[in-house]
Order: C-alpha cells, then structure tokens, then sequence
C-alpha cells in the first residue's frame, strides 16, 4: 500500500528533469528540417527557414530564397530554451513548481499549435507568399519533415508529463495522511447517527 504513493513520489521527482530535456529537444527540432519537396530542385527547409538545395551553393540559395522563407520553428527555440530554463529552475526551487508547471503546460500548448499548423501544410508556413507570386504558381507540395514531427511528439509527452504532475499533487501522500482522512469520515459519521 505504501509502494504506490512512493513510486507517484519517485515519478514525480523525475517530471522536472525530463522536462528539461523535452525543452532542449524542442530547441534541437526547430533548427532541422521541417519540410521538403521533390518538385523543381527540391528543396528542404529548417524551422528557422534556413533552405538547403543539393548541389546548390549557400550564395545560390541565399540569393533566391532570401526574406522569402517563414521561420516558425523560431517560437518553438525561444520557447524550447524557456521550458528547459523553467524546468531546471523548478528542479533547483521546489517552491516555483505550481507556476513553473502552468507555464511549461502553456508554452508546450503554443508550440504543440505551431507543430500542428506547419504539419497541416508545411508549405504554406516555410514559403512567404512572394514565392508563389514569383513562380506565378502554386506553391510546391511539401513532405513534413521529420523536425516538424519531433517538436508535435516532444510537445504532446511534455503536456503529458506536465498532466501527469498536475493530477499526482493531488494524489493521496501515503497511509498517514489517508488514515488522518479515514478518521474525520468515521468522527462525521458518528456525529450523523
């Protein structure tokens, strides 16, 4: 009876640290590859619109893609290094836990919302609308890349874990407090009767 509330305890210490590690991954999947297409030179674009051609020169690509690509996996940095730095915050403070978790549950929703976005249509988030206006065209069916996917499972397991933290603070705490719960029930019950 005691190894459950022990185990929740043992979980719950370990939230903080796998909470910091979901935020430096999220920092990590922004900068690789979100989207990318086999039509025309196929190109492949970062979260931060970094665009990277084979067989192309940087200087090419700069010059033809630059100021034309979207960058929304620049959220997901800035909000991947505020996660990391709140976890390691929380895991250094215990106090800041409640408000480190209600901010942590808000920036992985914002960045769970941007992941879903740019995996609904990656082409319509990485390509600015001065591209389809030069190739006087459509833009390219785009592939999501594996970047863009990472930061949707990276944020759907920290709103899991942030869940689970939250749910386990209301946990009962072991057989003391369960047996101080059992004893007002049975004083109102006899009062009752």
């Amino acid at each position: 009876m005691t190894t459950q509330p022990v185990t929740v305890e043992r979980l719950r210490g370990l939230a903080w640290p796998a909470l910091l590690a979901g935020g430096l991954l999220l920092v990590l999947f922004a900068q690789v590859q979100w989207g990318s297409t086999d039509e025309g030179v196929e190109p492949s674009i970062t979260g931060l619109g970094r665009v990277k051609i084979l067989g192309a020169s940087d200087d090419d690509v700069a010059f033809f893609f630059e100021d034309n690509t979207g960058s929304p996996g620049l959220s997901v940095v800035v909000l991947g290094a505020v996660i990391a730095l709140v976890a390691a915050i929380a895991w250094w403070r215990p106090r800041l836990r409640p408000s480190a978790i209600g901010l942590i549950g808000l920036a992985s929703v914002v960045v769970l919302v941007v992941g879903v976005r740019t995996l609904s249509d990656p082409a319509a988030h990485l390509f600015s609308d001065r591209v389809s206006e030069a190739l006087d065209a459509e833009l390219p069916d785009m592939q999501a890349g594996y970047g863009v996917i990472g930061t949707v499972v990276v944020a759907i397991l920290l709103l899991a874990v942030v869940g689970f933290w939250v749910v386990s603070t209301m946990w009962p705490r072991g057989g003391a407090g369960r047996t101080e719960l059992n004893r007002t029930e049975l004083n109102q019950n006899d009062e009752s009767s």
